[in-house]
């Protein structure tokens, strides 16, 4: 494993151009890439950037709105090509988005369906440039609460989504926080493998705070209250041989 920033996370809005340096000072080993703002600097110059700071390119969020309506999806669909072979050039074949855990207007199949079909044509384009990408599911149940239909939000759910989209190359987003929130174990280790995580997130909740009562956005910095069993993350992480980039998601700068 190793340490990777995306400075949007810790309250920073700032391109690779101007994040590299001071991400290489602090100690981070790699860096994880807005693709959409980032492309407009040259893939030469991004991979000399990288060399001069020993970052690696850890990955990129998906920058496709699989939610929208048809229109917005096919356009971003078509352009999903050219920012992969921008991503395949400097090095990186990691992605990943989230999955919102309900739905006011799908119930969970037809939610499914959607999100299959939808993923699975973006999945395709990222195949041809050698990268996986990494679903992450929302485990509070204050995610889901007040909505009409629930969906897919825990390990069980998502890992039969990325099966359905079978395209081989669709694994998970493992994040410290949603893994505790859906009530996961050491032992949900096994059912996967380290070549599925696309990526993971460390953070920590509130103190006195129940679990069915936390708040999504409202998080800690990693090991601030131990309310997470990071350590017991980490040794699962450990246990299947994961190698990829650990990024800390607080929300807090």
């Amino acid at each position: 494993m190793y340490k990777a920033i995306v400075p949007g996370c810790i309250g920073h809005g700032m391109t690779f151009r101007d994040a590299a340096e001071p991400a290489a000072r602090a100690g981070f080993e790699g860096y994880w890439f807005n693709i959409k703002a980032d492309s407009e600097m040259p893939a030469d110059e991004t991979r000399d950037l990288l060399a001069r700071t020993a970052l690696r390119a850890a990955g990129f969020d998906l920058p496709v709105q699989f939610r929208a309506d048809d229109a917005a999806f096919e356009a971003d669909l078509a352009r999903l090509g050219a920012l992969a072979r921008y991503a395949a050039e400097i090095g990186a074949s990691r992605s990943a988005t989230w999955i919102l855990p309900s739905s006011n207007t799908l119930t969970y199949q037809e939610n499914f369906a959607m999100h299959s079909a939808r993923l699975r044509k973006v999945c395709e384009v990222l195949r041809e440039y050698g990268i996986l990408l990494g679903l992450e599911f929302v485990g509070p149940q204050t995610a889901r609460r007040g909505a009409k239909y629930e969906f897919a939000h825990n390990l069980d759910q998502m890992l039969e989504l990325c099966e359905d989209i079978g395209t081989g190359n669709c694994g998970l987003l493992l994040d410290a926080w949603h893994w505790d929130m859906a009530g996961q174990t050491r032992a949900d280790f096994k059912k996967f493998s380290a070549g599925q995580v696309a990526l993971v997130h460390i953070n920590d909740a509130p103190d006195g705070i129940a679990p069915d009562e936390q708040i999504d956005s409202v998080r800690k910095l990693p090991g601030e209250t131990g309310v997470l069993k990071i350590s017991e993350f980490f040794g699962g992480l450990k246990s299947i041989g994961y190698d990829g980039p650990v990024l800390a998601e607080p929300f807090v700068p």
